[in-house]
């Protein structure tokens, strides 16, 4: 009997035992307000933008970052954002009167300047009427011969004529030269120093102005002839501020030609008050120019510090070509090698540099999506690789 009670309680702690078991390794139960938890997890969600950030635009002729990819700084470095560029208005009286009459000293180019500037002539001129005007200067008409037959232009022959010359190198090619023979007078260095400035300015503009001509056509580029113009005009600012610049240091020094415009710019408005853009709008104004074309000007060194949503799409495409062309012009004016390579190179230094920052973002525009294809056309290397060497034999 014993024995009996004994092995019935043994199998009692047994039983036991294993409903104990049971009961701490079942799951417990969910409480009955807490959800299940899903079966798979949720892809991890990806932290919302701030409103006062955005994605800055991808290098000249690269694509947009994408997930995962470093992504382009949305904010303009220091040295650009905490620059403030400097306008007339803005000027102490007699500071900004100073200005202008400093500017007023700079002699008027021919008369025959307006003509070619204006919007009916730029938008309607033929070869045939481009040449009268021309041939109307004399003297003009001698020094774009002279330019035209010179031999980085490459000539299989002398052209005696101004209509020969559009039909060899084209309207706005023979229109460039012509407006920098006019130009070339209002500008006569006092000093060594400024000379070599001068020279290196003239020499940017011509370069830049034949890479505009040749950039715009690929591009279909409305109104080309008068990109070409203002972009030639966007140097004088900066002729004026060597002169001044020469003029306060009694002709021992004048205003850097290189480096970044950021630079340039800020030294200028340390020293003048101004910068090159906004002398050279004062001169323009001075010389009787209309106010639109100084405005246009103007804006393609402004493009420094214009962001692009700032302007129509239009406008942000001739001037982010025309700001392009005029940096590159300047760099192959220092003496930069011309290649294809090299050319699409500079522009994407210069895009990605401090002060291309709003620059890449106007790049950035689908309708210039070709520009690092056409930096590389061999038509458009030969002629600046022509005009280059020919400038180093005239040295």
């Amino acid at each position: 009997m014993s024995l009996i009670l004994v092995s019935l309680a043994l199998l009692g702690l047994l039983l036991g035992g294993w409903l104990l078991w049971r009961r701490q390794a079942a799951p417990p139960p969910p409480l009955r307000n807490q959800p299940v938890a899903p079966l798979a997890p949720h892809a991890p969600r990806a932290p919302a933008a701030t409103p006062t950030t955005h994605r800055a635009s991808a290098p000249l002729g690269a694509p947009a970052a994408g997930p995962g990819q470093a992504q382009l700084p949305a904010l303009p470095p220091e040295a650009l954002g905490s620059f403030r560029w400097a306008e007339p208005a803005a000027l102490a009286d007699t500071q900004r009167q100073a200005l202008q009459d400093a500017v007023r000293h700079i002699p008027r180019p021919p008369a025959a300047l307006h003509q070619l500037l204006s919007p009916q002539f730029l938008e309607r001129a033929s070869s045939a009427e481009l040449a009268e005007l021309i041939n109307g200067e004399a003297r003009i008409a001698a020094k774009v011969l002279a330019s035209v037959n010179a031999p980085y232009y490459g000539l299989t022959k002398p052209v005696s004529g101004i209509g020969q010359a559009v039909t060899f190198l084209g309207l706005n090619t023979v229109r460039s030269i012509c407006m920098q023979s006019m130009l070339e007078s209002a500008f006569k260095p006092t000093s060594p120093a400024l000379k070599q400035a001068h020279d290196t300015i003239w020499a940017a503009s011509a370069l830049a102005s034949e890479l505009c001509t040749r950039l715009s056509a690929k591009l279909g580029l409305a109104d080309a002839g008068a990109l070409v113009a203002q972009v030639l005009l966007s140097f004088l600012g900066h002729l004026a501020t060597a002169t001044l610049m020469s003029q306060q240091a009694n002709g021992q020094a004048a205003a850097p030609t290189g480096g970044p415009l950021l630079d340039r710019t800020r030294a200028a408005q340390d020293a003048l008050g101004l910068g090159p853009a906004e002398i050279g709008g004062l001169l323009l104004r001075q010389w009787g120019l209309p106010e639109a074309i100084v405005d246009e000007v103007r804006a393609i060194d402004r493009l420094l510090v214009t962001a692009a949503g700032e302007l129509p799409a239009p406008s942000s495409q001739r001037l982010a070509v025309a700001h392009l062309c005029a940096r590159l012009g300047e760099h192959l004016a220092a003496g930069v090698p011309v290649s294809g390579s090299a050319l699409a190179g500079l522009a994407t230094g210069q895009a990605m540099a401090d002060d291309g920052f709003h620059l890449r973002a106007h790049l950035a525009a689908p309708a210039l999506a070709r520009l690092p294809e056409h930096l590389q056309a061999a038509d458009l290397v030969q002629a600046l690789h022509s005009l280059q060497q020919g400038m180093r034999l005239r040295r």
